[in-house]
């Protein structure tokens, strides 16, 4: 029996996110060196803090990362990219990308000898770009998947090196969703890199190549002629992932939506008065939900602040 090749060293591209926070897991796990971890943010300034992380997807990367004595590098702004990958070339064999908010620029290729791989959570070419569990949701899939593909100067259009297809249930979470993909997508990655097959591509499943896009304010919203099971799916989705969403009801009034609570055929609650839960009526049935009125004054604020 041949010895198992020895696994190339990695320098992980991701940012303050779920994802870059359970692929670094997974890659620890796997025993691949991590020889840095290069983020977009500032450590410490996790979205979702937790003193004791119930799970991985909640723990913060960078902490991750001290634990286990992986150098950190910091990326504030995108202008600072071009000294991080002077400092950081030739430190690693492998780049990986989980996360990156931001596109490399050309001369990045070249800083790894092996390359730089990507883990997007979409089965590409379908939904490019930096949102796509968003647009997934929002577009009310039930099937997703996760693509590891070569990065190149386009963005998310390089060479497919694997992908895997697989059910997304109804109302699923979206921040187990995007844990659920970083684990696949490292288990792909493993598989690559235990076949040594970096350099051979596969053929993507016939699919329409589209654009996921940071959503603006009028895809944040939705209206009450949306059938109840898409709402509940978009809502249980994009709410964990932490985007914001108002819903217009049919009477005019909007709502901001803190929680999103369930379903049914009837209103389970009867009256909205001064509660924060409500059940608001959707075109073939209800959905309840924990949210606040927004009035005129406050959705041209938040229109401001968006812009």
């Amino acid at each position: 029996m041949s010895k198992p090749s020895r696994l190339p060293s990695v320098a992980l591209w991701g940012s303050l996110s779920r994802q870059t926070a359970v692929t670094l897991q997974a890659l620890l796990q796997a025993e691949i060196p991590v020889r840095s971890l290069i983020i977009a943010g500032v450590p410490g300034h996790h979205p979702t803090p937790l003193a004791v992380p119930l799970a991985a997807w909640h723990a913060d990367p960078a902490e991750i990362a001290r634990r286990s004595g992986i150098p950190i590098v910091s990326i504030e702004r995108r202008r600072q990219l071009q000294e991080c990958i002077r400092i950081t070339r030739l430190t690693a064999e492998l780049g990986l990308v989980s996360c990156f908010p931001w596109k490399l620029p050309p001369d990045a290729m070249d800083a790894y000898p092996q390359g730089i791989l990507n883990i997007h959570p979409s089965p590409l070419p379908a939904y490019r770009g930096p949102a796509p569990l968003f647009w997934q949701y929002r577009d009310g899939r039930l099937t997703t998947g996760v693509t590891i593909h070569h990065i190149t100067e386009e963005l998310d259009s390089g060479p497919l090196l694997a992908q895997v297809h697989v059910n997304l249930p109804l109302a699923f979470p979206g921040d187990r969703l995007e844990a659920w993909l970083a684990w696949y997508g490292v288990g792909l990655l493993l598989r690559i890199l235990r076949t040594e097959s970096l350099g051979s591509s596969i053929a993507a499943e016939p699919r329409r190549p589209c654009w996921a896009p940071i959503p603006n304010l009028d895809e944040l919203t939705i209206d009450w002629t949306w059938s109840c099971w898409r709402a509940a799916h978009f809502l249980a989705g994009v709410l964990p992932l932490g985007y914001s969403v108002t819903i217009h009801d049919r009477h005019g009034q909007s709502w901001y939506v803190e929680r999103f609570l369930g379903w049914s055929s009837r209103p389970l609650v009867p009256k909205q008065g001064a509660s924060t839960i409500v059940s608001l009526e959707f075109i073939d049935g209800y959905l309840t939900v924990q949210t606040r009125r927004l009035y005129s004054v406050e959705r041209a604020r938040r229109s401001v602040r968006l812009q």
